[in-house]
């Protein structure tokens, strides 16, 4: 094996240094971890496809087997964690739908909103006002397909799977930013994501099974008390940098494969 084909094979484990990323304004770090995410999902798997193509046709038939196996097992992984998110995502949801259900639940779906009957009661007027801008960010800004990249790149390189939970508590905290906009008073948006999480913590449905978890809820009450963080362009442009770099050398895979053929 080329030792150029072992950087985009092993650069997804920039992913363990993304992880730190979620300090960072919320908004640009989602796009950040969900784009780098499948950047390098993407390198790392052509570089696979095309380093066993080229050791079954240099004779390094034990190796292309290998790593043909590894293809197949990736592109099958990422199939599986497709379908079982479309069938999460099946809830017909128009709008906002209450439930008629004591147990205090509140989440997000492509298609809108759903609070119970419970969280209705466990929170005041201006807390419910807090949640609800709160899980329709989540729906007007799609957040569900940031979390679905990220699990469908981490289902093709395993490595990737630290940035699960790292894009799904940034699109929690991005919700929470813009219900704290809506409301106009980041101390209520932060005592009603305590006071939701606080009435949810037994709730028998995971929430977490249909994209969107509630995330590490102190660190998020925290961030709503605290000013919030720069942006840190320079860390981002030079992690953009070095996924550049995986590509230029997955691109230097495909034409050596070119020329061997």
């Amino acid at each position: 094996m080329d030792d150029g084909a072992l950087v985009p094979l092993l650069a997804p484990m920039l992913a363990w240094a993304l992880v730190h990323c979620r300090s960072w304004q919320p908004r640009p770090t989602s796009w950040l971890i969900a784009g780098i995410s499948v950047l390098l999902a993407l390198a790392s798997t052509v570089t696979l496809a095309v380093t066993a193509v080229s050791s079954l046709l240099s004779g390094s038939v034990v190796l292309g087997v290998t790593l043909t196996l590894l293809f197949v097992a990736a592109t099958f992984s990422v199939g599986a964690a497709a379908w079982h998110r479309r069938r999460a995502w099946r809830i017909p949801v128009d709008g906002l739908a209450i439930l008629p259900d004591d147990e205090p639940l509140a989440y997000a779906l492509p298609g809108g909103v759903v609070v119970s009957r419970g969280m209705v009661r466990a929170l005041c007027a201006d807390q419910r006002r807090a949640l609800l801008a709160h899980e329709r960010a989540h729906v007007s800004l799609r957040h569900h397909r940031f979390v679905l990249l990220v699990d469908l790149a981490s289902a093709a390189q395993p490595l990737l799977w630290p940035l699960r939970a790292a894009v799904r508590y940034t699109v929690e905290r991005w919700a929470d930013e813009v219900a704290a906009s809506a409301t106009g008073d980041r101390v209520l948006t932060a005592r009603a994501v305590a006071t939701a999480a606080l009435a949810a913590r037994h709730a028998r449905l995971s929430v977490a099974a249909l994209g969107i978890s509630a995330g590490p809820v102190p660190q998020r009450v925290a961030a709503l008390l605290t000013p919030v963080r720069p942006r840190y362009r320079i860390l981002a442009l030079l992690t953009v940098a070095l996924v550049a770099y995986v590509f230029v050398e997955a691109t230097e895979a495909v034409f050596d494969l070119w020329q061997l053929l």
